[in-house]
């Protein structure tokens, strides 16, 4: 488990608390990719980027896909090859704009398998990861609010990395056009961490880390430090930056001091590890409020920590 120490200092937000509740209909969606495995990356790192593909392929299967002919706007049925005009909304997942979005991956399975690269017209034995995966799915019906975040290695923008050493610091960069409010977990498919709000924190703000628009945000700076440790030499995990217009009520946590992971010098001094939950009751929670709320908004970012 990668563990996450933080050094607090207080924060003052106001909170509105007005909730609301909008059902969608749920689909199975399944969808299959592969890619190559070259010997410079890591199989989690491969089997994460086919597992992105194998979304996508399921997506467009269930819902479409983009195709813009001058000022006109169609959804192309990939099963039929018809096309129909429509004014619905869409997101993109990679490069790929699809009318839908992954809840939950129910079933998935990888396998490796040969494949063949052309390279001055001589063909050459490759490793491919391929990944099959069905899914719980939802269609989108509405535009999705366009924020912009990422990880950062020091507390300036510039500094943006998906890549980090054990005992580095991790910061976040985050702002929105509209205003809102921020919760943030660091996931590892085993336990899930809650980065934001963080435990310093008073009751009020337990809902997420409210958000102005057009305002530019770089966590943590000023009010906490966060800071990164692995298990082994080379750890992935994901960060679930979650985002809504309106309040989200959390899930159950609980206390986490690991005595090995703090010392008695970070004890003294106010460290201390993240509140968390295990990952299969996180990805849960997560799931049921997706799929109750129009209004929030999900990114998944990997990030690598090397001991």
């Amino acid at each position: 488990m990668k563990k996450i120490i933080q050094i607090v200092f207080i924060l003052f937000f106001t909170i509105s608390m007005n909730l609301y509740a909008q059902k969608k209909d749920i689909v199975i969606v399944e969808g299959t990719a592969q890619v190559e495995y070259p010997d410079y990356k890591s199989l989690d790192e491969v089997k994460r980027e086919a597992e992105e593909l194998a979304k996508i392929n399921a997506l467009e299967k269930a819902f479409g896909i983009i195709i813009i002919q001058g000022n006109s706007t169609y959804v192309s049925n990939i099963n039929t090859g018809e096309k129909t005009e429509t004014k619905s909304e869409f997101t993109m997942i990679g490069n790929t704009f699809v009318k839908g979005e992954i809840l939950e991956i129910t079933e998935e399975s990888f396998k490796e398998i040969i494949g063949y690269k052309n390279i001055d017209g001589k063909e050459y034995p490759i490793k491919e990861i391929q990944c099959t995966i069905k899914a719980k799915a939802i269609e989108l019906t509405e535009p999705k609010i366009e924020f912009e975040v990422y990880p950062l290695s020091g507390p300036d923008k510039r500094l943006k990395t998906t890549s980090f050493k054990h005992n580095d610091t991790l910061y976040l960069y985050f702002k929105s056009p509209v205003s809102g409010y921020l919760t943030v977990f660091l996931d590892d498919n085993k336990k899930a961490e809650r980065l934001l709000p963080y435990k310093g924190m008073t009751n009020e703000y337990e809902s997420g880390v409210p958000i102005n628009a057009d305002e530019e945000y770089i966590f943590f700076s000023n009010d906490i430090y966060c800071i990164l440790y692995a298990e082994t030499m080379y750890d992935l995990t994901r960060m679930f930056i979650i985002f809504s217009k309106n309040p989200i009520n959390k899930p159950f946590l609980k206390e986490n001091v690991p005595e090995e992971i703090l010392s008695n010098y970070e004890k003294d001094n106010g460290y201390f590890t993240p509140e968390e939950l295990k990952s299969e009751e996180f990805q849960d929670w997560l799931q049921k409020n997706r799929y109750a709320r129009e209004d929030i908004q999900l990114k998944i970012i990997d990030i690598i920590i090397k001991k």
